[in-house]
């Protein structure tokens, strides 16, 4: 039989959760009943968390004030560059900081592991200046290349690459394979739980960035949509808090889907990082 006292703990701990899962879902959940209740509903008091009216039209009054379509697009195609790079070059350096023997290994990995204590706000503006004397500024090249590597990723793959016996990687060079195919045929197929982390991770991260987007495009064209929707706020988001609403639900709505239907390999990627750390 259990304690009174281990019951008043477990008790205490599912408060907790249960008030922090209450208070970081409500922002969410405010956004989207707001997207769609009429002008009347959004400030009446007290508040009325499901519309009487659903104003599905909201969506279709964002969709029309700005060039969504331009902005999705910039956005999927920067976001699916910058995943795939970064997953390549993650997967790349780690195979080679954790099975390749070179002088001075341990030293470039911290070196480079070091950067992660740098806020990436230091860097901005020697990457800017770098952009504008190749005059990659507004262009998609300045916008997706500067994000390709990830030392982060790097030290996650590396992670997951040290717990791949080493006799595995032998054999395949005994049998004539080069270290490209064998990281290619032996080393990523095992990777699959920290590939879709750092995958869910880098999605995220550069599908809600907002101040290099910002900072280097200067044209709709190019714009993605979290600047598109700070943009939409400014011009026409004054009063209109249905629509604004209704364009941050857009705009939220494919990281919110993807964490859905990936969310075990998120889950498994993370526990298996702490188990290896």
């Amino acid at each position: 039989m259990r304690r009174p006292t281990h019951m008043i703990g477990m008790l205490v701990v599912y408060g907790i959760l249960f008030l922090t899962v209450v208070t970081t879902l409500m922002p969410l959940v405010w956004m989207i009943t707001t997207s769609i209740k009429t002008p009347g509903e959004v400030f009446v008091y007290p508040p009325k968390w499901i519309p009487t009216e659903f104003a599905w039209s909201n969506y279709t009054t964002a969709w029309e004030m700005a060039p969504w379509n331009r902005y999705f697009l910039n956005t999927v195609f920067y976001t699916v560059s910058t995943v795939a790079g970064v997953l390549i070059t993650s997967v790349a350096s780690g195979y080679a900081f954790s099975k390749l023997e070179f002088k001075g290994r341990k030293t470039l990995f911290l070196a480079y592991i070091g950067t992660m204590m740098v806020p990436s706000q230091v860097t901005i503006i020697p990457v800017f200046m770098i952009l504008s004397q190749m005059n990659w500024v507004d262009t998609y090249s300045g916008l997706i290349i500067p994000g390709l590597t990830s030392a982060f990723g790097c030290f996650l793959m590396r992670q997951f690459i040290t717990g791949i016996p080493t006799e595995l990687i032998e054999s395949g060079l005994i049998e004539g394979g080069g270290h490209m195919r064998i990281l290619a045929s032996i080393v990523t197929p095992l990777l699959k739980p920290a590939v879709a982390t750092l995958g869910i991770f880098t999605f995220m991260g550069t599908w809600n960035n907002f101040f290099w987007p910002l900072i280097v495009t200067n044209s709709d064209e190019l714009r993605t949509v979290q600047v598109g929707l700070s943009s939409f706020q400014n011009q026409y988001g004054d009063g209109d808090w249905g629509a604004m609403m209704a364009a941050a639900t857009m705009v939220s709505a494919p990281v919110l889907i993807l964490f859905f239907f990936a969310q075990k390999y998120f889950i498994e990627g993370i526990a298996m990082t702490g188990i290896k750390g």
